[in-house]
Order: C-alpha cells, then sequence, then structure tokens
C-alpha cells in the first residue's frame, strides 16, 4: 500500500516541482560553495605570495648592505626559527649553487634554466608551484634577483595551506547531505503552497461531480495566479449552472405549455374519429394539427435559441453591421401587415449606422420588437423607429401609441411565456422579448421599456458601436 502510495506520489506536480528546486537549489549551493571556495584558495595562495615577496625583497636589501655571507647566515638562521617548512638555496647567475638551507631534503630539485633566463632578461621575480618528488605536498617558489651576479631561490611548502583547504572540502561534502534533505523539505512545503489553490479547485471540482453544483472555490487573495484560476473556475460553474437553471426552466415551460395545444390536437382528433364526418372534415382536422405542429416546432426552436444565447454557446458571426438599412428593411417586411391594421411606421434614421454584432441575430431582435409593436398598436395608431448615436453607444427606439402595460405587469415582460391579463393580451407563444433581450444581452447591451395604459409603449435597445 505504502509503496503505491509513493509510485503514485511520483507522478504529482508536487512531487516534480520538488525535485526541480531540490536540483536547483542543490546545483546552486554548490556553485555558491565553489566560487567561495575558489575564492579562499586564491586569497589564501595571494597571501603566501606577498609572504615570499617580502621575504625577496628582504634578502635583497641584506646583501646590498651587508653581503654574501650575512645573506648566508640569515637563510640558515629563517630555517632554524621558522614552523612552517621552507628552502632557500642561493644560486649564482649562471645556475650554479652557492648556498642552501632547508628542513626538507629539497636540494635534489633542478634548477630551472628557463626561470635564470627569464630573471636575467627582466628585474622582477618569478613565482611558481612545483610537484616535490617523494613528498605529499606542493611547494610554492620563487626566484629572484639579489645581486647582480646571485639569484636566491626560497621554496614554502603549502601543507599548512592544503590541509586547511581539505578541512574545508571536507565540510562542503558533509554540507551535502542536511542541504539536499533541507533543500527537499522546503520545496515540497513551497510546492504544497502554491498547488494549494490547484488542490482546492480539484476538490471542489470533485464534490460538484457528485452533484453539490453550489459549490464555489474560496477566492482568499494568495496570489494573482491561484485567484485568476478559482475567479475563472467558479465564473465557469456559474455560466454553467446558468445554463442548467435556464435548460430546466425551458424544459418545465415547454412542458406546461405543451399541454394545452397537445390537448387541442388530441380533442380535435377524437372528435373527428368518433363522428360520422366528412372526408372535409378530416382535412380540417390534419390542418389544425399542422399548424399546431408549426407553433409546438416555434415555440420549441425559440426556447432553444434564447438558451444559447444566454448561455453564450451560440455561434456568433461578428461583423460590422448597417442597423440605418436593417431597421429599414425590417419596416418594409411589416409595413403591408401594418397597413392592413391601419397602423403608421414611422422610421426617424440616419443614413447610416453601425455596430458590431451579428446581422442575423440582430434582424431578429428588430423583427421582433417591431412586431411586439404593431400587434399591441390599435388601428390609427403609430410606430416609431428612431436611432441614434450617443458616447459610443447606439440607441434604438420603437415607440407605439399602443395599449400600453401595467405597472404590475412591467416587470414581468421580458420573461419566458409571460402574457399579460387575458383581456390586454394577444395571441402568440411569449418568447419575441424574451428573445430581444437575450441577444441584446449577448452582444453587451440592454434593453428597457417604458409604458403606460392606454398610451403605448417605448422599448429602448442600447447596443456598444
Amino acid at each position: 500500500m505504502f509503496l503505491k502510495r509513493l509510485l503514485n506520489l511520483k507522478g504529482t506536480l508536487s512531487f516534480r516541482l520538488t525535485l526541480w528546486y531540490t536540483v536547483i537549489f542543490i546545483f546552486s549551493s554548490l556553485l555558491a560553495l565553489s566560487i567561495f571556495y575558489y575564492r579562499i584558495s586564491s586569497i589564501t595562495m595571494e597571501r603566501i605570495d606577498a609572504e615570499l615577496l617580502e621575504e625577496m625583497e628582504e634578502f635583497s636589501t641584506l646583501r646590498s648592505e651587508e653581503g654574501l655571507e650575512q645573506v648566508k647566515a640569515e637563510m640558515a638562521l629563517e630555517v632554524k626559527s621558522e614552523d612552517e617548512e621552507i628552502f632557500y638555496r642561493l644560486l649564482s647567475i649562471d645556475g650554479q649553487v652557492l648556498a642552501m638551507s632547508s628542513t626538507q631534503p629539497w636540494g635534489r630539485l633542478e634548477v630551472s634554466g628557463n626561470i635564470l633566463r627569464d630573471l636575467r632578461d627582466q628585474s622582477r621575480p618569478v613565482l611558481g608551484t612545483l610537484d616535490i618528488p617523494n613528498y605529499k605536498y606542493k611547494v610554492r617558489t620563487i626566484y629572484g634577483s639579489i645581486s647582480p651576479t646571485e639569484v636566491l631561490q626560497i621554496g614554502l611548502s603549502l601543507e599548512d595551506n592544503e590541509k586547511y583547504l581539505k578541512v574545508f572540502r571536507d565540510l562542503l561534502f558533509l554540507l551535502m547531505i542536511p542541504l539536499f534533505i533541507f533543500s527537499a523539505l522546503i520545496g515540497w512545503f513551497l510546492s504544497r503552497q502554491a498547488l494549494l489553490g490547484v488542490e482546492e479547485v480539484t476538490l471542489t471540482a470533485i464534490d460538484i461531480s457528485k452533484g453539490s453544483y453550489d459549490k464555489r472555490v474560496q477566492v482568499k487573495r494568495r496570489s494573482y495566479e491561484v485567484d485568476r484560476l478559482a475567479n475563472t473556475f467558479n465564473g465557469m460553474l456559474d455560466r454553467i449552472q446558468a445554463l442548467l437553471k435556464s435548460m430546466r426552466e425551458m424544459t418545465d415551460n415547454i412542458a406546461h405549455d405543451l399541454r394545452s395545444p397537445l390537448t387541442r390536437i388530441r380533442g380535435i382528433a377524437e372528435m373527428t374519429l368518433f363522428s360520422k364526418n366528412s372526408i372535409k372534415d378530416y382535412e380540417n382536422m390534419a390542418a389544425s394539427t399542422i399548424e399546431e405542429c408549426d407553433n409546438l416546432i416555434e415555440m420549441i426552436n425559440t426556447m432553444l435559441d434564447i438558451t444559447e444565447t444566454e448561455a453564450g454557446v451560440g455561434e456568433f458571426k461578428i461583423e460590422k453591421v448597417n442597423l440605418s438599412r436593417l431597421i429599414l428593411d425590417a419596416c418594409e417586411l411589416f409595413r403591408p401587415t401594418a397597413n392592413e391594421k391601419g397602423v403608421n411606421i414611422i422610421t426617424i434614421l440616419p443614413d447610416k449606422l453601425h455596430c458590431q454584432g451579428d446581422s442575423n441575430k440582430l434582424q431578429r431582435l428588430v423583427t421582433n420588437l417591431l412586431e411586439n409593436s404593431i400587434k399591441y398598436t390599435e388601428s390609427e395608431g403609430s410606430v416609431t423607429i428612431s436611432a441614434s448615436l450617443d458616447n459610443g453607444q447606439v440607441n434604438i427606439i420603437f415607440e407605439d401609441t399602443g395599449i400600453g402595460i401595467s405597472e404590475k405587469d412591467l416587470p414581468k415582460i421580458f420573461e419566458r411565456f409571460y402574457r399579460c391579463d387575458m383581456s390586454r393580451s394577444k395571441a402568440g407563444i411569449g418568447l419575441g422579448l424574451s428573445l430581444a433581450k437575450a441577444i441584446a444581452n449577448a452582444f453587451g447591451g440592454d434593453i428597457r421599456v417604458k409604458s403606460a395604459l392606454n398610451k403605448g409603449s417605448a422599448f429602448l435597445v442600447t447596443l456598444p458601436h
């Protein structure tokens, strides 16, 4: 069981982030410690070189002031008094050994002819590091002229330096284990903290999959990315819930409104079937059935359009639409109906008025509102459509002199299947205004209405330019 959990843990994002953090932290630590080690090594070597140069300067001064014999005596004295392992060798300019003082058998070292030639060509001392045969540690040496005819070689064992650096290296290796453990723990903590919001989103999604559709991720202001994920996830859930609610309402409304036409169809069919009627009666029954079916199909299609538009899942072809032309075409389409009813259609439109949207959807919005205005306007009345551009916003007003809407009904007229009291309602399925408002909202606009009984109504459509 533990092995299975461990294998599952290896595939998690937390484990991968921890691994990456640990590797990067260890690499960065090694790089920093290596630079530190190199710097310490360089400083200690610079200190030794400074000591050798100072020593060479002192012997050069001693040679010029007190002579060669005093230099030899000082060499012997320095070897005895120094705690460190040191080596002195006095050479002629052509490489012959004049004197040597040492605590170690370093006299077997060959004299470098190249260095002697360099010293003849230049006056400054020459530093170098030597590997001594049968000697454990390296030696730092310096060749320098103390007179025109003599060269002094000084060698200093790097034993103390190498022991010190070895202690430092061992300490670095010992630090690797706690550094690895520390970086892994910190990496795991940071990864868990970073993914805490993602974990909450996952747990919320699991609860939702079990039926808790009202669950939401709490936004705790942890970090911009996590909060953005939580807000986006919550927004998606709100849209899904709104879609489910809309579909549930649509199903309930359709089920409720299907009863009447289906009952009528069944009643007509029963009466025709059980009565001894003529072929003409059967033809009338078929015509009535077709009419009722057409109404049902229109109602269902309109409900689906409203649901898709409100949920934002419908496909919109966003393009530049000439609203003036679109409104004039709609008026021409309904003018015969208006003339037959005795209603005058008046348009107050600019030559060109454009907005961004789907021409088919906007055409349906205009025709629904225009048809609604004509339907509720009595003979000798008028319907006026005006449009204008104001502060980057397109305003379209459908104003009629019809029967108006009561204050009680005014807040509900955009609800699906809502009809005013029977004395004022007209034939229809009660979805035209709902679809018009859904279309306006889908394009970032809105529809408002003002009305008074027996004085008419005015529908104001606002759309972004």
